[in-house]
């Protein structure tokens, strides 16, 4: 049926601690045996769709006035305030033993800060101990005592932010004073972040289910290769010119129809920061703050910084650039629903 496709869809068994992949494909949020048999008899009734992809380059940074930028940090910081942990402490052995990304391309979401911190520290933990992490319910026990590192940085809600540690550059525009109170930046390709969260809207049961629709009216498409940056379907809706949006200050759920709604296949990427308090109230259904959605991304990093990156965190050293941008499609396997 598909054979004029170079990558065949791909379905999800969610073996992991979040698995919000397999949270939008329908296939649940945590594994279980029993159900497996279940499961693998329900892979030839699911449906293909299209599933965005991004790709990270990294770039040196070019640091015009090492003194501006060192007064900008001291303004930027009250005198009584230090930097973060994860800035200051940049000689942890937790960051010197991942220093380089396992992959350039990813899927689900990427983000930078606080929360990045949190999860290396995590992941660093549990490759030390892994006797200790023996299944995804005692891994989210865990995770709560780990961003116990930081309760000093949550605790100073508002009181510090990432602008003097990054820049943040979307299609283009300079949008660095929209994180001036956030402690994570998120670029976020799927509905769901953090074990199953929603901070950027909620989506309705019908949105993934509209991908089903689109992919039946392009499969007909040729596709190139899943490896070339150019994996878009032939279509002339994919070809549209993706401009930068109003740039929205909001954290609850109003004015949502100011911003678009997500929608993995249609080649944007969605911007959103978090303080400390946003960091907990997206569990219990808040939202973040919405920045923008855009085709490509660029942030500078001043400062070392933690990034977490589709499960995979790492370190990456001050000075730095990394640029985010579209590359391409693969066909995933959405579970039927009944």
């Amino acid at each position: 049926m598909y054979t004029s496709l170079n990558n065949p869809p791909v379905s999800i068994c969610p073996l992991g601690t979040g698995n919000d992949l397999s949270r939008v494909l329908g296939w649940g949020r945590y594994y279980n045996k029993k159900r497996l048999v279940t499961m693998l008899q329900q892979i030839p009734n699911a449906q293909p769709i299209v599933l965005d992809r991004w790709q990270i380059t990294f770039e040196q940074l070019a640091i015009t006035n090492p003194i501006e930028e060192s007064q900008n940090l001291r303004r930027c910081l009250s005198y009584f305030l230090d930097h973060p942990k994860f800035v200051r402490e940049t000689d942890r052995s937790s960051y010197q033993n991942y220093r380089a990304s396992l992959n350039v391309r990813f899927t689900n979401y990427i983000s930078f800060g606080l929360d990045a911190a949190v999860v290396l520290d995590f992941h660093d933990r549990r490759i030390r101990h892994s006797s200790k992490f023996t299944s995804p319910f005692k891994n989210k026990l865990i995770y709560p005592n780990t961003s116990r590192k930081y309760v000093r940085e949550f605790a100073l809600w508002r009181a510090w932010n990432l602008t003097p540690y990054m820049r943040l550059f979307c299609d283009g525009e300079n949008v660095t004073n929209s994180i001036r109170h956030c402690y994570t930046v998120v670029l976020l390709n799927i509905p769901r972040y953090g074990s199953g969260t929603h901070p950027w809207s909620r989506i309705s049961s019908t949105t993934i289910r509209n991908q089903t629709d689109r992919f039946d009216q392009i499969r007909s498409s040729t596709f190139q290769s899943p490896d070339s940056s150019d994996y878009i379907p032939k279509d002339s809706r994919f070809t549209t010119s993706y401009t930068f949006n109003t740039i929205i200050s909001t954290t609850s759920s109003t004015n949502t129809e100011q911003i678009g709604k997500q929608d993995i296949s249609e080649r944007k990427i969605e911007v959103l920061g978090l303080d400390s308090m946003q960091m907990a109230l997206i569990h219990i259904g808040f939202r973040g703050h919405r920045i923008a959605q855009c085709s490509e991304v660029r942030i500078e990093l001043i400062r070392s910084m933690p990034v977490h990156m589709d499960g995979e965190p790492f370190y990456l050293p001050q000075s730095i650039v990394v640029n985010i941008a579209h590359a391409g499609q693969v066909l995933m396997l959405r579970k039927e629903t009944s």
